[in-house]
């Protein structure tokens, strides 16, 4: 399988929307104000997950889960 963001690190509406849709689950399971600062690490936390190669949707909100609860228990 080809890495495409190695190819072309552009984001795509079809990438934008799964990312949109992984930041909306998150942030209501994890009780997060959009807009908030917690929001914006969060958003920068998938899009950097995102450009590491995660692009499929349910990968990603996995891994989104997983990291925002360790930085939640981190404190």
């Amino acid at each position: 399988m080809i890495d495409r963001m190695s190819i072309d690190p552009a984001l795509y509406p079809t990438d934008l929307e799964a990312l949109k849709s992984v930041f909306s689950q998150i942030c209501e399971e994890g009780h997060v104000e959009p807009g908030s600062p917690a929001a914006e690490k969060l958003a920068a936390d998938l899009v950097r997950l995102f450009q590491s190669g995660m692009s499929d949707e349910s990968v990603l909100l996995i891994a989104a889960r997983a990291r925002f609860q360790a930085v939640k228990q981190a404190g």
